[in-house]
C-alpha cells in the first residue's frame, strides 16, 4: 500500500557563495574586458578595476536594476563619470538618483587606515581600496571576520581574477587608500524565508491519471519570503535544482515579485516531477536574481538560506 511519510531536509549544502555571498565581475570577462573605458585609450579588462567594484555594489544595491561592468561604462560615459579613463567617484551613486541606494560617504588617504576600515563595515558599508604594490589595483572589501588590524581579517572581492577565489587585504599586503559607500545590500541578511520549503504532491486519488500516461507526479512548492530591508526589493526569485554536492543543476520554476519595504510574499512553484527529490538525493533552493536564466550564475546571484524543506513525498511500502 502507499502512504505518505514527512521528510524533513535540512538543507546544509555547501553552495559556491562566490563573493562572500555578494556580486564579483572580473574586469577580464569577455562580454566587455575588450571594451574602451571612459573616453581614454585603455580597456576594461586593462584599466577597469574601479569599473567592475562599482558595478558589484550597484548590482548588490535594492534600488538599482541589474548593472554590469559594460552598462556603467556606458552610463557613465553619457553622464560626465569619467575624467579621462579616471573615475569621479561620486557619480556612479546618481545612477538611481541622489540621496537614494549607493551613496559615497567617506574616504581615507591613510595607509592601512584599519580603524577607517572596520568603522565603515561595522556601519554596514562597503568599500574599495587601493591595494598595497606597484600596480594601481582596487578590490573591493565585503567584511571583515577577525582582529581589526590584521589584513587577513578582511575577505575581499578582486575584479582582477579571471576565476573567482577566496582572497583577503592579506594577499596584497594590506591597502594604501579607501573609499566607502552605504546602501541597502541584497546579501543573504536582506531576505528571511520565513517558513520551511514546502513540497506538497498531487493527491493519491489522481495518480492514476499520471500513471496510465506515463506521466511524472507533479508538486506544488510554496514558501513565505520576508523583505529585511528598509526599501522595496524587485527581481526573481528563482527556484532551482541541486546535486548532493550544492552544484545548480537546473532552473524548476521562478517568481517575479515585488516586496515591499519590510514586507513578506507567498512563492508559489512548479515542480513537474517530484522523483528528483526522492531518488536522485537531489536538492531544491531558491536564489535572488536581478535578471532571468535558466542556469543563473552564482557570481552575482543570491543563494537564500533557508530553514529546510518539508517534502510531502508518496512512497510506497508495505
Amino acid at each position: 500500500m502507499k502512504k505518505i511519510m514527512i521528510l524533513i531536509l535540512t538543507l546544509c549544502i555547501a553552495l559556491p557563495f562566490f563573493g562572500d555571498n555578494f556580486s564579483w565581475f572580473s574586469q577580464s570577462d569577455s562580454r566587455w574586458n575588450n571594451e574602451r573605458l571612459g573616453s581614454g585609450g585603455t580597456s576594461i579588462g586593462d584599466s577597469g578595476c574601479v569599473l567592475s567594484c562599482l558595478s558589484m555594489l550597484l548590482n548588490a544595491e535594492a534600488s538599482n536594476p541589474y548593472i554590469t561592468p559594460n552598462r556603467l561604462n556606458d552610463w557613465l560615459r553619457q553622464n560626465g563619470g569619467y575624467a579621462g579613463t579616471d573615475m569621479r567617484w561620486q557619480i556612479p551613486g546618481q545612477i538611481d538618483g541622489n540621496g537614494l541606494g549607493l551613496e559615497l560617504v567617506a574616504q581615507s588617504t591613510k595607509r592601512n587606515d584599519w580603524n577607517f576600515l572596520s568603522d565603515q563595515i561595522d556601519k554596514g558599508n562597503k568599500v574599495i581600496v587601493k591595494v598595497a604594490g606597484r600596480r594601481s589595483h582596487w578590490v573591493l572589501v565585503t567584511q571583515r571576520n577577525g582582529d581589526i588590524n590584521k589584513a587577513a581579517s578582511y575577505l575581499v572581492n578582486d575584479p582582477g581574477m579571471k576565476q573567482f577565489e577566496q582572497r583577503t587585504l592579506a594577499h596584497f599586503g594590506g591597502f594604501r587608500s579607501a573609499r566607502s559607500y552605504s546602501g541597502n545590500w541584497l546579501d543573504e541578511e536582506a531576505f528571511d524565508l520565513e517558513s520551511e520549503i514546502y513540497v506538497v504532491p498531487v493527491q493519491n486519488d489522481e495518480y492514476f491519471l499520471y500513471d496510465i500516461n506515463n506521466l511524472p507526479h507533479p508538486a506544488d512548492v510554496y514558501v513565505t519570503l520576508q523583505n529585511k530591508l528598509s526599501v522595496g526589493i524587485s527581481g526573481y526569485f528563482i527556484l532551482g535544482l541541486f546535486d548532493a554536492e550544492g552544484k545548480y543543476l537546473r532552473t524548476v520554476d521562478y517568481e517575479h515579485a515585488s516586496v515591499s519595504a519590510s514586507g513578506s510574499v507567498d512563492l508559489l512553484y512548479e515542480l513537474p516531477d517530484v522523483s528528483p527529490l526522492n531518488k536522485a538525493n537531489q536538492k531544491l533552493r531558491i536564489v535572488y536574481s536581478k535578471y532571468f536564466s535558466d542556469v543563473p550564475s552564482m557570481n552575482d546571484t543570491t543563494p537564500l538560506t533557508d530553514k529546510g524543506v518539508i517534502n510531502y513525498t508518496n512512497v510506497t511500502g508495505q
